[in-house]
C-alpha cells in the first residue's frame, strides 16, 4: 500500500547546498511575508498592559488566601521577559547543557542569552538584543537533528505542565510543481489552503529553482496533516520536511502504528 504521506529528504543536492551557502541571512528572507509569523503564532507584546478583571477569578474557597498585585507591579515584573521565548524539543528529551550547546550552534547569536529550566523539558530563553530575538522568530522553523524545536513567546502565568506546543512551523515541498504556479500570489493561495503560510523560500519566490516549490507553514501537530492539494486538474503531493515520526495511517506526528503494511 502506498503511504498516505511522504517525508521530504532534508539533504539537498551538492549544487543546491553550494548555492545556499552563498546566500546571506537577509537574502534568505526574500520570500518573507511581513508579520505572518507573528500573526500566526500570536506573538503579542507582553509589555502592553491588559486589564485583568478580578471578578472573573471566582470566589475564595476554604484554605485559600488572595494576593492582589497592582497593574504597575504586574507590568514591572513582566517587563524583563518581554524579549524571551519558551522552547521545547518536540518528541525528545534533552538536558539543559546539551540543549544550550545545540541552540548556540544553531542560532549563532550576536550577544549572550540567559537560559532557565522551567521543567517538563521546557526552557526559557532571554535575549540581550532585540535583533537576536527577531532572528530566532523569523529564521524558523528550527530543528535539532530531526526534531522540531518548538518556540512560543513567554506569557504571564506560564506553567510548563499545563502548556502545549502543538503549533509549529515546518517547511513543505511541492515536487515538480508546474512552472506557471511559481507566482508569489498563487503560491500563497495554494499554501494557505494547507495551513497559515509564513514564508516562501527565496529560490521559489525568485523562480530560480523549479524542481520543487518550498513554503513554510504553521501546522497543528495534534491534527492530521494534509497530504495533497488539487488545483484545477492538477493533483499535487505535499511533502513535509523533517517529520520522521509521522504515522502513515492517520497523518499525525508521534502516533506510529506498528506492523503497518505499506
Amino acid at each position: 500500500m502506498e503511504p498516505e504521506f511522504q517525508q521530504a529528504n532534508q539533504s539537498t543536492s551538492e549544487e543546491d547546498a553550494e548555492l545556499e551557502k552563498s546566500v546571506s541571512y537577509k537574502d534568505s528572507l526574500l520570500g518573507d511575508i511581513p508579520s505572518a509569523y507573528a500573526q500566526a503564532f500570536r506573538f503579542e507584546r507582553v509589555d502592553e498592559p491588559k486589564v485583568e478583571s478580578d471578578t472573573k477569578l471566582g470566589d475564595i474557597v476554604k484554605g485559600m488566601v488572595d494576593v492582589k498585585l497592582s497593574q504597575e507591579t504586574k507590568s514591572r515584573i513582566r517587563a524583563p521577559w518581554t524579549k524571551a521565548l519558551i522552547v521545547k524539543v518536540y518528541g525528545k528529551t534533552m538536558g539543559y547543557n546539551y540543549l544550550t550547546f545545540k541552540i548556540n550552534t544553531l542560532w549563532k547569536l550576536v550577544t549572550k542569552m540567559d537560559r532557565v529550566d522551567l521543567g517538563k523539558d521546557s526552557f526559557l530563553i532571554k535575549f540581550s538584543e532585540d535583533s537576536d530575538y527577531d532572528k530566532v522568530l523569523q529564521g524558523g522553523p528550527w530543528f535539532i537533528g530531526k526534531h522540531f524545536l518548538a518556540i512560543k513567546p513567554w506569557e504571564p502565568y506560564f506553567k510548563a505542565s499545563k502548556s502545549t506546543f502543538s503549533f509549529v512551523a515546518v517547511w513543505i515541498r511541492f515536487l515538480e510543481l508546474p512552472i506557471e504556479f511559481y507566482d508569489p500570489l498563487v503560491l500563497r493561495e495554494i499554501g494557505s489552503t494547507i495551513r497559515p503560510i509564513l514564508r516562501i523560500d527565496s529560490y521559489t519566490a525568485s523562480g530560480s529553482r523549479a524542481s520543487y516549490a518550498r513554503l513554510c507553514v504553521q501546522i497543528d501537530l495534534s491534527k492530521p496533516l494534509i497530504n495533497m492539494v488539487r488545483v484545477g486538474c492538477l493533483r499535487q503531493r505535499v511533502m513535509y520536511e523533517g517529520i520522521s515520526a509521522l504515522c502513515f495511517c492517520c497523518g499525525r506526528v508521534e502516533h506510529k502504528i506498528k506492523n503497518y503494511d505499506f
